[in-house]
């Protein structure tokens, strides 16, 4: 194919922006970067999401079905074959195996459009103890096997992924890694601030920052448990959890560490319809603001949260089933939890509590460490993708 050809490209997802979640986030910055590119053009089409107003401004195109009882389904359908005919799609990514990824290999077989499709972590991914993914489900696991198979070409978050994509039947030479981006111009545009003052933080305290929704599979209890251990040190470190509030006020008390989490509930926006595009000034403040940013999750596809704590210049310690271990240099712009249990962690803590001013001293290391994450270069790898299959 020749390289100048333009390249059409429709995503097909069920949730989009401003519904937040990993793969809702990457997704919009795809689609945006994926514009910037000299000849590609990309456009979205997702589920019905009746909370989103009809005008939401997109910086792309996006088509969004409409849902109506037993005919969702086929309305869904239908939308993404009135996509692919208005704006003469060439080919199609669909996102979560199970999910957009099916019905993207579903269709463009139908239609003769090339497909890949792309991994997002809890397609492929699962904890039995907790009832967490697809492959879980007979259902879930069928139409990520199916997918897999019948895909073009198909990408992985990590070599983490990649390798559970294997497991599940996948062609390890068709499968290729991109992880996620992170937003390289607007997070450098944030003016800094120091948060520390707003939430009552010393400059002398040993801050860690997470964020996220309280789902089982972020494992946020084990965090209050290895705090709980350091009663000793709790007026020396501090935790600051960002996301939704929910059951989390319960936990802490539970744990007795309400001297030393500080939960600020939601902060990108506070009600469902004030929506304001990422990157969340506080939040990347916070990220700033930090000694170190913790991930307990008992698996992560390619944590964007983490990723932009690198670019922030704060280090991070996750557990060994996340996929940004990838892109972090251990032990010098990231760290990886021996074992899974609150003493471990706690040591941990204290370790890492100590090397606070060795760790304040690299981060412009830390954030040049990952400088080739950003959007525009992870949208070129993808479009080579592309050129690949065309």
């Amino acid at each position: 194919m020749n390289r100048n050809h333009k390249i059409r490209v429709g995503i097909i997802v069920e949730n989009h922006f401003p519904r937040l979640g990993g793969m809702e986030y990457s997704t919009y910055f795809l689609a945006r970067a994926l514009n910037t590119l000299p000849d590609t053009f990309a456009a979205v089409a997702c589920s019905d999401m009746p909370d989103v107003p009809s005008n939401f401004p997109y910086p792309y195109k996006v088509y969004m079905a409409k849902s109506f009882s037993v005919l969702t389904k086929f309305l869904y359908r239908r939308n993404i074959e009135r996509m692919i005919k208005r704006e003469k799609i060439n080919i199609l990514h669909g996102m979560m195996f199970h999910g957009g990824g099916a019905t993207a290999v579903e269709i463009g077989r139908k239609l003769g459009i090339p497909v890949i499709t792309q991994s997002h972590g809890s397609d492929v991914q699962e904890v039995p103890e907790i009832g967490y993914g697809a492959p879980f489900y007979p259902e879930g696991l069928a139409r990520t096997k199916y997918a897999i198979k019948n895909s073009d070409s198909v990408v992985a978050l990590s070599s983490l992924i990649k390798t559970r994509i294997v497991e599940l039947g996948g062609a390890a030479d068709k499968i290729v890694v991109i992880p996620n981006g992170f937003p390289e111009e607007e997070i450098s545009a944030i003016t800094k601030e120091n948060l520390r003052p707003k939430y009552k933080i010393s400059d002398g305290d040993f801050v860690i920052v997470s964020s996220g929704r309280n789902r089982p599979v972020k494992r946020v209890d084990l965090l209050f448990q290895a705090l709980s251990l350091l009663k000793k040190d709790r007026n020396k470190i501090k935790h600051v959890c960002v996301g939704p509030i929910e059951n989390l006020p319960e936990m802490v008390r539970s744990f007795d560490v309400e001297n030393m989490v500080i939960l600020t509930g939601r902060i990108h926006y506070k009600k469902e319809k004030d929506v304001r595009f990422p990157p969340y000034p506080e939040l990347i403040n916070l990220y700033r603001s930090a000694n170190l940013y913790v991930s307990t999750s008992y698996v992560e596809a390619f944590n964007t949260s983490e990723l932009e704590a690198l670019a922030c210049g704060t280090p991070v310690l996750v557990t060994k089933n996340q996929g940004i271990r990838d892109v972090i240099i251990e032990g010098e712009t990231g760290f990886t939890l021996k074992k899974d249990d609150p003493e471990t962690l706690a040591e941990t803590l204290l370790e890492l509590m100590k090397m606070k001013e060795e760790l304040a001293k690299r981060r412009d290391y830390i954030k040049n460490s990952v400088s080739h994450l950003n959007w525009t270069d992870i949208a070129r790898r993808m479009r080579e993708v592309y050129l690949s299959v065309l």
